[in-house]
C-alpha cells in the first residue's frame, strides 16, 4: 500500500504541472461554465428581443369587403402591411423572403360571416423564418376578429357565453418549486457533471500513459520495486482524483451563474439555492467516484495502447459521441428512472440525479444506480490492471 501510495504522489505531482490539466480540471469549469451560461442567456434574450422587434413584411390580399382584419393586423406591434399585390405574388413574395408572412380573403368570405357560416382564410409564411412570427401577428389579428365575431352572434340570437363554455378548468398543481425547477435542472446538471469528469480525466491519462511513452519515463518506473498492479492502481487513483476534482468544481460553475444574473426572480434563485443541499451534494459525490473510476479505467487502458500522446488523443475524441448519447436519451419526455434504467450505465446518472435535484429520490433505486456504477468500474480496474500486464501493449511502438 505505501508503494501505491508514494507512486500516487509521484504521478500527482506530475499532472498537476501540467498546465492542460489544470485548465480542464479547475480553469475551465469555474470560468468558463459561467461565461458560457451567462452568455447563452443573454444572447438568448437579445435574440428574443430582436426577433420580437422585427419589422415584418405582410401581405393582404382582401377580395371581399371586411376591413376590421387589416385594421386588427395594422394594430400588431412589428407589421409593415403590404396590400398593392395579387394573390399569385403573395406566394412567390413568400418564397424569396421578400415578404415574411401573408392572408388571402376571398370573395364570399363577408357573405359567409354575415349568414353566420365559416368565413375561410389563408396564412401564408414559413415554418422556419424567426419561429413563424409572421403566423403568429396574423392569428393575434384573427383570434380577435373571430371573438368580436362571435360575440355579436351570441348578441344576436340572445346567447350567454357561458353556454359556450360548459366546463370550468381549475388546475391544482402538486409539484412543489423545489421539485419542478429540480426536474428542469436535472437534465443539465447530469450532462455537464459527466462531460467534465471526462475532460478532467482525459489529459492526465493520456499523460500518465502515452506521455510517459514518449518521454521515456514508464520505462524507469516498470524497473522500480513496484508491481504492475501497484502501478495501475497509483495512475488510476490520480486520473480518478482529477475526474472527481473537475466534475465537483463543474457544480460551482452551474452554481454561481445564480449571483450574477439579474433578472432572475429571487423565488427561482433561493429555490435553486436551497436545491443545491448538503444532501444532495453527498449524493451526487456518491454517484461521481465510480463514473471517475470508470472513466479513468477506460481513459487509462487506451493511453497505454497509444504509441504517442497525439494517437490516444485520437483514440479518445469519439468516445465523447458515446458519452453525449446516453445523457441526451434522458433530456427526453416519459423517460423515469426504474429498476431497468437504473442499471444501464450514464442513463441511471441522468434520471436519478433528475430525482435527487427533485428531492422525490427513492433509496432502491439510488442503490440500484450505485451497484451499477460500482459494478462497471470495479470491471474497469479489472480491465486497465490485465491491459497493462501485456507486454505487447506497454511496448507498442
Amino acid at each position: 500500500m505505501n508503494i501505491i501510495f508514494s507512486i500516487f504522489k509521484k504521478e500527482l505531482t506530475d499532472v498537476l504541472r501540467d498546465r492542460r490539466t489544470l485548465f480542464f480540471m479547475i480553469a475551465m469549469p469555474v470560468i468558463v461554465m459561467p461565461l458560457i451560461f451567462i452568455g447563452s442567456l443573454k444572447f438568448q434574450e437579445y435574440q428574443n428581443k430582436k426577433s420580437e422587434e422585427k419589422i415584418l413584411n405582410i401581405a393582404l390580399v382582401n377580395e371581399s369587403g371586411e376591413t376590421k382584419i387589416r385594421d386588427y393586423i395594422l394594430n400588431q406591434k412589428g407589421v409593415n402591411l403590404i396590400e398593392d399585390i395579387d394573390a399569385d405574388s403573395l406566394e412567390a413574395g413568400i418564397k424569396s423572403d421578400s415578404l415574411q408572412g401573408g392572408l388571402y380573403i376571398g370573395k364570399n368570405f363577408l357573405n359567409n360571416i354575415s349568414t353566420n357560416q365559416m368565413g375561410a382564410v389563408e396564412i401564408y409564411y414559413k415554418s422556419s423564418d424567426l419561429m413563424s412570427k409572421a403566423k403568429k401577428r396574423i392569428n393575434n389579428a384573427l383570434d380577435q376578429y373571430k371573438n368580436e365575431v362571435v360575440a355579436g352572434r351570441l348578441l344576436r340570437f340572445d346567447i350567454d357565453k357561458n353556454l359556450l363554455e360548459p366546463l370550468q378548468i381549475i388546475d391544482k398543481d402538486m409539484s412543489t418549486k423545489k421539485e419542478t425547477i429540480g426536474k428542469a435542472l436535472g437534465g443539465l446538471v447530469p450532462y455537464m457533471l459527466v462531460i467534465f469528469i471526462f475532460l478532467g480525466a482525459m489529459y492526465p491519462a493520456i499523460d500518465l500513459g502515452a506521455g510517459e511513452k514518449e518521454r521515456g519515463s514508464l520505462e524507469t518506473l516498470l524497473s522500480s520495486p513496484a508491481t504492475k498492479f501497484e502501478i495501475t492502481v497509483g495512475k488510476l487513483m490520480v486520473v480518478s482524483l482529477t475526474g472527481l476534482v473537475s466534475g465537483l468544481i463543474s457544480v460551482v460553475g452551474i452554481t454561481a451563474p445564480m449571483y450574477f444574473i439579474d433578472n432572475i426572480p429571487d423565488q427561482i434563485k433561493s429555490t435553486v439555492l436551497e436545491i443545491i443541499s448538503p444532501f444532495m451534494i453527498i449524493s451526487v459525490i456518491f454517484l461521481m467516484i465510480p463514473i471517475a473510476i470508470f472513466f479513468a479505467s477506460m481513459l487509462l487502458s487506451i493511453s497505454f495502447y497509444a504509441r504517442s500522446f497525439k494517437e490516444a488523443q485520437s483514440l479518445m475524441g469519439p468516445l465523447n459521441i458515446i458519452i453525449i448519447v446516453p445523457l441526451m436519451l434522458t433530456l427526453g419526455p416519459g423517460i423515469e428512472i426504474d429498476h431497468i434504467t437504473a442499471l444501464i450505465p450514464l442513463i441511471n446518472v441522468g434520471l436519478l440525479t433528475k430525482e435527487i435535484l427533485a428531492g422525490s429520490v427513492e433509496p432502491i433505486y439510488f442503490i440500484e444506480t450505485l451497484s451499477s456504477l460500482l459494478f462497471f468500474a470495479a470491471i474497469g480496474i479489472r480491465f486497465s490492471v490485465y491491459w497493462f500486464n501485456k507486454e505487447n501493449t506497454i511496448f507498442r511502438v
